[in-house]
C-alpha cells in the first residue's frame, strides 16, 4: 500500500520492518526457532507468527514445529521483488532529485539498488545519455529507450540482488569513467554505509572509484537497521538525497560533518 504521508499507517510500516529484519536474519538459510526471534524483536509470539504467515504467503519462508527457516532459492528469488515494492513513493522522489542533477551527454553508473531502479522513469528528460549498469531490471527497462547507450557490466548473476557481481563486473566497471554514480545503500549508521553481502561492497566501491561526481540515495528506513559490511562514509558523496521522516540526530550529525544534503 502506498501513500504519501509516511505516518499514514504507522502499525503497516512497523510490520514492514519486523519482516524485512526477519528476512535480513533467515538470510543465511539457517533455520530460527520463532521464539527467539519474537524475542529478539521484542513482540509477541502472536505478533511473529502473523509476520511469518505473511512472509510465508509470499513464498519467502517456511514454518516447521517451532521453527522458520527460508530456502535460499526460494528467498533470492523473491528478495529484490519484496524490496522493490516498499517505499515506492519516496523512491520516486529521490530518483526524480537525482535526474534533476544530470545534463544531457553524462556518462552515468547506476547500482543495482530497488530504489535507484526508478531513475529509469525520468532519464529520457536528459538524454542522450551513457548508463553503465550491472542492475537486470534497469537493463531490461532501458534497453530500447531511444538516445540511451546502455553498457551491461557483466559478471556473474545473483538472483537475490538481481544483477551481476564479482571479479568481472568489478574490472569491466574500473575500466570506465563517468560523470556521476548514483547509488543507495540497505543501511546508514552514523556517518556509515553497511550492506548484509560484501560482494555487493566490491561492486560498489567499484562504482564509486570512476565517478567524478556520486550521488547517494536514501530513504528515512536506511536509518532504521543494522548490516554487517562497511561500505563508506557518508561523507564520501559530493551530495546525499533524503526523504521521509529522517530523525534531527541524523541529520544534525551529517550537518556537523559538511554533508551535503537534501530532504527531497
Amino acid at each position: 500500500m502506498e501513500d504519501n504521508n509516511p505516518n499514514a499507517d504507522d502499525s503497516l510500516s512497523k510490520s514492514e520492518r519486523r519482516r524485512v529484519r526477519i528476512l535480513q536474519t533467515l538470510m543465511n538459510g539457517a533455520a530460527s526457532q520463532i521464539r527467539d526471534l519474537a524475542e529478539d524483536l521484542g513482540v509477541s509470539l502472536m505478533t511473529i507468527h502473523r509476520d511469518l504467515m505473511e512472509l510465508e504467503k509470499e513464498g519467502l519462508v517456511r514454518r516447521l514445529r517451532g521453527s522458520v527457516s527460508a530456502e535460499k532459492s526460494l528467498l533470492f528469488e523473491s528478495s529484490y521483488n519484496y524490496r522493490g515494492r516498499k517505499q515506492v513513493d519516496e523512491k520516486k522522489r529521490l530518483a526524480r532529485a537525482a535526474v534533476d542533477r544530470l545534463e544531457p551527454g553524462n556518462a552515468v553508473i547506476i547500482d543495482d539498488s530497488t530504489t535507484t531502479y526508478h531513475v529509469c522513469d525520468y532519464l529520457a528528460e536528459v538524454t542522450p545519455l551513457t548508463v553503465i549498469t550491472n542492475a537486470v531490471p534497469i537493463l531490461e527497462r532501458l534497453r530500447t529507450m531511444p538516445d540511451i547507450d546502455l553498457i551491461a557490466t557483466g559478471g556473474r548473476y545473483h538472483q537475490g540482488y538481481n544483477g551481476y557481481f564479482g571479479a568481472s563486473a568489478e574490472k569491466a566497471i574500473r575500466s570506465y569513467h563517468v560523470d556521476v554514480a548514483i547509488m543507495s545503500t540497505t543501511t546508514i549508521q552514523g556517518l556509515a554505509l553497511f550492506t548484509p553481502d560484501e560482494t555487493v561492497v566490491r561492486s560498489k566501491l567499484a562504482m564509486m572509484e570512476v565517478a567524478r561526481k556520486r550521488f547517494l540515495l536514501a530513504d528515512a528506513t536506511k536509518f532504521q537497521f543494522s548490516a554487517l559490511n562497511y561500505v563508506a562514509q557518508i561523507t564520501d558523496f559530493d551530495l546525499v538525497l533524503l526523504t521521509g521522516d529522517v530523525p534531527q540526530a541524523n541529520l544534525d550529525q551529517m550537518r556537523q560533518a559538511g554533508v551535503k544534503f537534501e530532504l527531497v
